[in-house]
């Protein structure tokens, strides 16, 4: 997949530009630098960004869409172990810790837009904004809570209240009337949450059945968000 300037979206212009690395870099050299070393790619909907085992060449950013992050074993199973949305780091974790290939593959789950840094440029890039420093240092907290909270959850909440919140982090809300989950596959979900298929399916027809969601093909519609948060929030 050929990585273009012209394919990279201008930050400034950008929906998710809020919640993207981008935002937390400190003042506009820094920014216009970010702007100006990014290339990028589309992808379309089951693409591979990169493959689990092969060498690190850089730092990627959704920018559109969303990307899955699984790991396999030697006998082919998968388990999903995160999905990044719009705005969301790619790759970072092996990137920083230098310490091989990377350990998982990332596949856009819906046709999405992928930026691309190569390893020098980006370490030069942090090298001269050291401020950026301190944005990488949030995005890296943020991954160790993220699995912190996973490990609390699988502890204490019960499969409604995993399910719920899974779904509250993974929603998207593309401009439309509700947040929507597009293209996520139930084995996907049922990972992330930390359940068995059975249980995941189960719990998701309760939810259909009080009203919460509604289940459509190939996406989940929230129907009352605030009814999920609380449910989420909520301890065995």
């Amino acid at each position: 997949m050929a990585f273009l300037k012209s394919e990279a979206p201008n930050c400034d212009w950008c929906p998710n530009r809020k919640t993207c690395f981008y935002n937390f870099l400190g003042n506009a050299e820094a920014k216009k630098a970010w702007r100006d070393m990014r290339v990028a790619s589309p992808f379309k909907s089951g693409e591979v960004v990169f493959h689990e085992g092969t060498p690190a060449p850089g730092l990627y950013v959704v920018c559109k869409g969303s990307a899955k992050v699984y790991k396999s074993t030697r006998s082919g199973q998968q388990l999903t172990a995160r999905i990044e949305l719009a705005g969301d780091l790619l790759g970072h974790i092996t990137l920083l810790a230098d310490d091989g290939p990377y350990t998982g593959t990332a596949e856009a789950l819906e046709p999405s837009i992928v930026s691309m840094i190569d390893s020098k440029t980006f370490f030069d890039f942090l090298s001269k904004f050291p401020d950026a420093a301190r944005a990488l240092l949030k995005e890296l907290s943020r991954d160790v809570r993220r699995g912190e909270n996973k490990a609390r959850d699988i502890a204490f909440k019960s499969a409604k209240s995993r399910i719920a919140d899974t779904l509250i982090r993974t929603a998207q809300k593309p401009g439309k009337s509700y947040p929507l989950l597009i293209n996520i596959k139930r084995k996907d979900l049922a990972e992330l949450a930390g359940l068995t298929m059975e249980t995941s399916v189960r719990t998701l027809h309760e939810l259909e059945l009080k009203g919460l969601i509604k289940r459509e093909e190939k996406s989940i519609k929230i129907l009352k968000e605030e009814e999920l948060r609380r449910l989420a929030s909520s301890a065995s």
